[in-house]
């Protein structure tokens, strides 16, 4: 595996572009709505698009400012090295002793106070495809924090040209004694749970129940226009 290189000065330079030069752009709004505030600990998220690690490290440094570590594949981060200096550490899915290596790491990373960010699905999976399927690896280390956090997003077009990203946080209470196949079981259930919840949320423009965090600059000609119309006012 590799580890993670972290810089809070590459941290910062990145979200500068990932927020003007690419969420700006592309959404309308990022929305995000917290049923339980996340503190530092374990985040599981589901993961439907390239775009959930940008939105992911866009609500980190807008609305939690943990210390996060990020948990991808071996392939993605020999493809983009640089996420390294953002907390990103590798994993070999084909491997058994890397995968070890890999949750090891993530478990010191926990112990230290940090967060680790993972994506239980293993791969991107269509936002509307069920049942859900997880890695065994998320169970095994939510025996190793007290503190353990879901994470949906929802990608949905609305009356705009660009669409609005749902997100929304939930707890998940680890209990001790509980067998790992059942854990897993609730684990799963409660994710789905949360993504049926944040669909139902998109469906219905339940917008006030959310923060704004971003929303798309509004376009030079139409700033343009309303100026006009305000001078000929």
């Amino acid at each position: 595996m590799k580890e993670a290189n972290k810089s809070k000065l590459a941290e910062s330079v990145f979200h500068t572009y990932v927020d003007h030069a690419l969420i700006r752009r592309h959404f309308h709004r990022v929305l995000y709505r917290a049923d339980d505030l996340p503190v530092p600990g374990l985040m599981l998220a589901t993961h439907s698009s390239w775009w959930d690690g940008m939105i992911l490290f866009h609500l980190d440094q807008t609305c939690f400012h943990h210390d996060p570590y990020v948990m991808i594949d071996q392939a993605g981060l020999a493809r983009f090295p640089f996420f390294s200096r953002l907390g990103a550490f590798s994993v070999d899915r084909t491997s058994f002793a890397d995968i070890k290596t890999s949750l090891h790491y993530a478990k010191e990373r926990l112990q230290n106070g940090s967060s680790v960010w993972m994506f239980p699905q293993g791969e991107e999976r269509h936002q509307e495809d069920r049942p859900l399927r997880l890695a065994s690896g998320a169970t095994h280390l939510t025996r190793h924090t007290d503190h353990v956090s879901l994470v949906a997003f929802y990608y949905s077009y609305g009356h705009e040209q660009q669409p609005d990203v749902y997100i929304r946080t939930r707890r998940f209470h680890p209990l001790p004694d509980e067998r790992s196949s059942a854990q897993a079981k609730r684990l799963t259930a409660e994710l789905t749970d949360l993504y049926d919840d944040i669909r139902a949320d998109a469906i219905a423009e339940r917008v006030d129940l959310y923060r704004c965090i971003s929303t798309r600059r509004e376009p030079l000609p139409a700033r343009t226009e309303r100026w006009l119309r305000a001078l000929r006012s």
